[in-house]
């Protein structure tokens, strides 16, 4: 059985997408922001805190843990802390590429113990296009900004604020699913 520590119903939307058995859970694992760390390594410990703090309850089976965060200007951009915060966000990434880095932790877990387990990160480089306040106004009121890195959903085409995408799309949505099925196989 495969446990997803993530409350993202973007992850589970694409793993059920990609026909891929699951059961959800709520991780309990509190980020700190480092601001010295490199971005690969920050979502790597982040993933892996989510999944560990899962392993107790699991008895056997695999724990995938994600995180996923937006990096620009040599600047770590989460989830905005407020509307005010989201307009920033999104105005300082808008017709500007940026990586969207995401880390998982892959856990084999038997008997409420890490047998095997495999981290890594993937990240994908994403390009907005140019968006006056008023377009990214009419943006928020699609799409939730508050629960998104980057305060943008990449999957929602409603709005059209995509330029390009150079790598995994599954990656820049929050679950680089493909990464994730190979890694799942080498443990």
């Amino acid at each position: 059985m495969i446990y997803l520590a993530s409350t993202s119903p973007r992850r589970r939307r694409i793993l059920k997408e990609f026909g891929i058995a699951f059961k959800p859970m709520a991780p309990d694992y509190t980020e700190e922001n480092h601001p010295h760390a490199s971005p690969g390594v920050l979502v790597k410990r982040h993933a892996l805190g989510k999944a560990a703090s899962c392993l107790s309850r699991i008895r056997q089976g695999t724990i995938w843990g994600v995180d996923t965060i937006v990096y620009c200007g040599r600047k770590i951009i989460g989830k905005p802390n407020n509307c005010r915060d989201a307009f920033k966000i999104l105005g300082s990434l808008q017709g500007r590429w940026h990586t969207v880095y995401t880390g998982v932790a892959v856990l084999n877990v038997k008997n409420h113990h890490v047998q095997k387990k495999n981290v890594f990160f993937e990240k994908t480089r994403v390009r907005l296009r140019p968006l006056d306040h008023r377009a990214m106004e009419l943006y928020f009121k699609k799409i939730n900004p508050m629960d998104k890195a980057g305060a943008y959903a990449i999957q929602f085409k409603g709005a059209n604020i995509i330029a390009e995408v150079k790598g995994s799309l599954t990656n820049a949505i929050g679950l680089p699913v493909e990464r994730l099925v190979d890694a799942g196989k080498l443990i």
